[in-house]
């Protein structure tokens, strides 16, 4: 790909299979580089004697080989490369920063967690590459929102901006409990959909303006306001103490300054994590003082105490790393109790000390293995609230593994939800090896399908839309199971059809090059 189509300006006529061209264009110039970090990373562990160099070494070679196996046949949605790049980080970077997780069990089973994790790379591309064997490109026919063809980029961003308006206004009415009309007037089960609305609509808007605000399009006066509506509409979404949404919308308008602009935005990203980390440590300790008891209400806070918030937050957190920091490290391998350590960002997107546990839990405990009884879930829960009231809870398939393997009592997961993640999830269902095997290919092989299915879509479509959908719930699966992403991804997609079916018509919409050709 030469360096300028990698750059070439968003218009109606840029098709899904863009986005990927210009992710495996970055992969290959930057595997080489990435892969000599991951390498020196790998000696270090070794030479100082830390724990876990062997599980690094093969996590790490996982990745590496993906990596350069999909960027030579990419073909349109990157998901691979991002699910590869995701157990990397939630596996991989525990060890290299010595987290103490790694000294609470054996060597053998973090080495074992390793072999997991290679087992689960090697499978997903393996299954991709013969899924883009047997899959074609799909017809260049979609569902094309129409606004764009009359006015183009400047339609995406009136369309983006109206989309945040909207979804900003409600929550701020919802923070001002101006909304209990509609909540009550709402069936049972409504309420999330609604809440799913509001998230796809805000996370689908901020995209859409920031690919002009990554590129050469917007005005300073457009990215002042861009810029206010982010930070607004983030400390709205944290104000119940739960980064989730917001971290979803900072993830979403990364692709947009990556895709508008062909690089990667490095000082938005650290900033962003930056905030979010520090954010994250102070985060239970809010949640104790605002979210009230059986004893006590929790507290309201609405749109006029948000500043106040935000400056008790900033100092709870700044409080809570200096706790961390003095701590005397206790326990087994100098370590701290959990009930002494406040959560930080690494705590939340380790996934090791998942894979880990229930690993110690068969082998040591000799729990029995599920065989596929967290996936048998997923059919029922596709079924909305609104139609059946009293449908499992979404969460079953954690509630159903934490129990099983002790993790938590029945009682317990109606207050706190303990995450697992697809492998672990797979690992506790079908054991070592076929675990991995099982969940690597089957996401591989979906994975392929997909790229084929979207590369020659229009991303200024339905279609388009779906699939940045996709994206954002993928880049939060980390700590979900099957059955919570796949009803994730299931619900985002029937809003995202709703709203555009009055906007849409079935098109090719091609460059009038082509269609004079």
């Amino acid at each position: 790909m030469s360096a300028s189509s990698r750059y070439e300006p968003l218009d109606r006529y840029t098709v899904i299979g863009a986005l990927g061209a210009k992710v495996a264009d970055a992969v290959k110039r930057m595997l080489l580089p990435f892969s000599v970090v991951l390498a020196a990373e790998t000696l270090v562990l070794y030479f100082t004697g830390r724990p876990g160099a062997g599980a690094f070494l093969l996590i790490c070679l996982g990745t590496c080989i993906a990596l350069k196996v999909w960027s030579t046949g990419a073909l349109g949605l990157p998901l691979l490369p991002l699910m590869i790049v995701q157990s990397l980080i939630i596996y991989g970077v525990p060890i290299a920063v010595g987290h103490e997780v790694i000294l609470t069990y054996p060597p053998s089973f973090v080495f074992s967690a390793g072999v997991e994790v290679l087992i689960f790379d090697i499978a997903m591309i393996l299954a991709w590459k013969l899924g883009m064997q047997l899959f074609r490109p799909a017809s260049p026919m979609c569902y094309v929102l129409q606004d764009f063809n009359k006015s183009g980029v400047r339609g995406m961003s009136r369309l983006g901006f109206s989309m945040i308006a909207a979804a900003t206004g409600y929550e701020i009415m919802e923070s001002l409990n101006l909304t209990r009309a509609i909540d009550n007037a709402m069936p049972a089960g409504a309420s999330s959909i609604l809440a799913a609305l509001i998230s796809v609509v805000s996370a689908c808007g901020f995209f859409l303006v920031s690919m002009t605000v990554g590129g050469s399009d917007a005005s300073f006066v457009a990215k002042a306001v861009f810029w206010a509506l982010l930070v607004v509409n983030g400390m709205i979404s944290a104000s119940e103490f739960l980064l989730y949404g917001v971290a979803a919308n900072l993830i979403t308008v990364a692709i947009g300054f990556f895709w508008s602009s062909g690089r990667m935005p490095w000082r938005y990203l650290i900033f962003s994590m930056v905030s979010l980390s520090f954010l994250n440590t102070g985060k239970t300790t809010m949640r104790e003082r605002y979210w009230g008891s059986d004893e006590e209400p929790a507290a309201t806070v609405t749109f006029d105490k948000l500043p106040a918030i935000y400056v008790e937050w900033i100092g709870v957190s700044y409080d809570a790393i200096l706790e961390n920091e003095s701590a005397k490290p206790i326990g087994p391998g100098g370590t701290m109790s959990k009930e002494n350590k406040n959560q930080t960002l690494l705590d939340r997107i380790d996934n090791l000390q998942n894979m880990l546990f229930v690993i110690d839990a068969i082998e040591t405990e000799h729990v029995s293995l599920l065989h596929g009884a967290t996936y048998s879930l997923i059919p029922p829960l596709l079924v909305p609230r609104i139609l059946w009231p009293d449908k499992p809870r979404s969460h079953e398939g954690q509630v159903m593994l934490n129990v099983h393997f002790g993790r938590q009592d029945l009682y317990s997961t109606f207050a706190t939800y303990i995450a697992w993640g697809l492998l672990p999830e797979a690992y506790g269902n079908f054991g070592p090896v076929a675990g991995s095997v099982f969940i690597g290919s089957l996401l591989g092989f979906c994975f392929a399908w997909i790229e084929n299915f979207t590369s020659r879509k229009l991303f200024l479509s339905m279609e388009g839309l779906m699939s940045l959908s996709l994206l954002m719930n993928l880049m939060n699966s980390f700590e979900m199971v099957a059955s919570v992403l796949i009803t994730s991804i299931f619900q985002s997609f029937v809003i995202v059809v709703a709203a555009c079916v009055p906007f849409v018509r079935w098109s090719a919409n091609k460059p009038p090059a082509e269609e004079e050709s």
